[in-house]
């Protein structure tokens, strides 16, 4: 069965539009099917975002890995004057994200990639895509880890019924220094420091 981390472009083109609050902002994007959480803003995105936003000092650019249809890079533009990289493997989910920064007057730099392998980034924010399997979840993450900069910060959102602890375990185990940020209705916010 296909996924959403994989190329939708064969999956009906149904347009239609979601809209949430975040943090006393409002906020409407395009969406479409075949594309991750494609009707709301999820509670694990939500928490993450909260916490980037409350913890992360206005970095000088950010990636959003796996960024679906662009609701990180939309939330931290808003708040943040910051050049955004936005990385997905789902072309349909790529196109809707050009779309809807471009609706916000937002720009930033769009890759159809599965793994960060150019660029040099202060913050890196990431709901990781669970479903793919730890193996190549971990190789993505890994992959992001390589690309940050000195004294920069990978954060994730991980269920504590999907692995946080061993991603925890996962990462200190490569010298990272691991942070639990915040965790609300079973979701965990790990901020993640590569060791110098």
């Amino acid at each position: 069965m296909a996924h959403y981390f994989t190329d939708q472009s064969e999956v009906e083109d149904r347009p239609f539009e979601i809209h949430f609050d975040l943090m006393d902002r409002s906020f409407s994007l395009h969406s479409n099917l075949g594309v991750f959480s494609k009707d709301k803003l999820d509670e694990g995105t939500r928490l993450l975002l909260e916490n980037v936003l409350k913890e992360q000092e206005p970095p000088k650019n950010c990636l959003d890995l796996g960024c679906g249809i662009g609701v990180v890079s939309i939330v931290l533009k808003s708040f943040w004057d910051t050049k955004m990289t936005l990385i997905d493997v789902n072309d349909r989910a790529l196109s809707l994200a050009k779309e809807n920064m471009g609706s916000h007057h937002f720009e930033g730099e769009f890759f159809l990639k599965d793994r960060v392998d150019t660029g040099e980034y202060a913050c890196i924010v990431c709901n990781p895509p669970i479903r793919i399997g730890k193996k190549p979840m971990y190789a993505l993450l890994d992959s992001a880890l390589s690309h940050l900069e000195q004294g920069g910060h990978l954060w994730i959102v991980i269920r504590k019924s999907h692995g946080a602890q061993s991603a925890i375990k996962h990462f200190e185990e490569q010298g990272c220094e691991v942070e639990k940020v915040d965790s609300k209705k079973g979701y965990w916010v790990l901020k993640i420091t590569p060791g110098v």
